[in-house]
């Protein structure tokens, strides 16, 4: 398999996933919907489950990544 095609598939596994992006003070639910790399840095285009709009942030902005839905995950 060649390096891009790697890449690729590495990136794919982002999608449909969910996680906490964080914004200053707030902790914010998301829905992971796009991934990319760009000079070197993972890049994920999030949208909130509540609200609208969408944008790309850098993967460690976002915590929690999980398959399951945030009402299913365990709280600690």
């Amino acid at each position: 398999m060649k390096t891009a095609e790697q890449n690729a598939s590495s990136l794919a596994l982002y999608l449909g996933k969910t996680g906490v992006l964080r914004c200053e003070y707030l902790s914010i639910d998301v829905t992971i919907v796009d991934a990319k790399r760009s000079y070197g840095r993972t890049l994920l285009l999030v949208r909130p489950l509540s609200g609208t709009g969408e944008q790309w942030v850098e993967e460690t902005r976002v915590c929690g990544i999980s398959d399951l839905p945030l009402s299913r995950q365990k709280v600690r």
